[in-house]
């Protein structure tokens, strides 16, 4: 196959209708009932214009992509009775959190947590170190400093006093210097966020001046851009080490994001306006289900629940209540 991997797009992104329906004749093509002429007139439908063929070429590289994360037995179970669009790029889209996709940085991390595993590290000089669902970072200590290089996820970290070492951590090309004792640490790609649960610390990244955050409140950064403070609710930010997710009026796809990092598998949405839909709830993040379960009973949707995959769509029986 010449043609690179497509992009994956959002989960509710519209495709062109020319590479819709070359997905839809790769999931029937793959299905493992096709016939002869079903794989002729494939053939002359991808002959009929060069803007079929490269629709085609697109649907066949997502499908291969599919490919490096399920075996093909599992892929064709997973695809029936869904719309092969959404699904092929849900799970390209969501398939680095899966631990399939993992970066090389992540595989070879001094350590690393898998998708719903919590562990606490006591460091050589006593800081304590918690992390979270899928987390990796190395730790790198000398005689002058005490270095953590956070790859992914999430830590809270309680510094060990040491005036003579700075505590800091480096995550997607910026730095957090602990002035005190307590802070949590997120890092998402290239976005990163922390929240001061005491004392203060400092955030820097090239370029700008750095800037202080003290306890109770939130910052974060990313490329070219860094955040000022702002409250921060440490009850919500903090329920993590509680094996507790609390969310104030989300959106229900970053709540389905968010819970995704504790559960193996994929969750895709069939309609955009359910993404949108507010969301507020407790939720345990070592029983997917209850959350399933708790979304199926208060909001107008229905959930189709395969193994590695959970797909969310509107129920029509209750759409009014979108």
């Amino acid at each position: 196959m010449n043609a690179p991997p497509a992009t994956p797009g959002l989960l509710d992104d519209p495709l062109p209708a020319l590479e819709e329906a070359a997905l839809d004749w790769v999931v029937r093509l793959h299905s493992g009932s096709a016939t002869a002429a079903e794989r002729a007139a494939y053939a002359a439908w991808k002959a009929a214009s060069p803007e079929q063929n490269a629709a085609a070429l697109t649907a066949e590289a997502l499908w291969e992509g599919l490919g490096k994360a399920a075996k093909p037995r599992r892929r064709r179970a997973l695809l029936r009775g869904a719309g092969a669009g959404a699904v092929i790029l849900g799970l390209l889209a969501l398939g680095a959190g899966s631990g399939f996709l993992d970066h090389p940085a992540t595989l070879l991390a001094d350590h690393r947590t898998g998708i719903g595993e919590r562990r606490s590290l006591i460091l050589p000089d006593g800081s304590r170190l918690d992390l979270d669902s899928a987390t990796s970072l190395d730790v790198a200590f000398d005689a002058r400093r005490r270095r953590i290089r956070l790859h992914d996820g999430r830590i809270h970290a309680e510094v060990a006093a040491d005036p003579d070492r700075p505590f800091e951590v480096e995550a997607a090309g910026g730095r957090v210097l602990a002035l005190g004792t307590g802070f949590d640490l997120r890092r998402d790609g290239d976005a990163v966020q922390v929240v001061v649960t005491e004392h203060s610390v400092e955030l820097a990244i090239p370029g700008q001046a750095p800037l202080q955050v003290a306890a109770g409140q939130r910052a974060g950064y990313g490329p070219g851009r860094l955040d000022p403070p702002a409250p921060a609710d440490l009850r919500s930010e903090t329920a993590w080490r509680r094996g507790q997710l609390i969310f104030h009026g989300r959106p229900l796809g970053e709540v389905a994001a968010e819970m995704g990092r504790y559960n193996r598998g994929w969750i895709v949405f069939t309609d955009a306006t359910l993404r949108r839909r507010p969301v507020t709830g407790v939720f345990p993040t070592n029983d997917p289900a209850a959350f399933f379960d708790a979304i199926a009973a208060a909001l107008p949707v229905r959930l189709r629940r395969l193994p590695w995959l959970t797909i969310v769509e509107p129920d029509p029986m209750r759409a009014g209540r979108l």
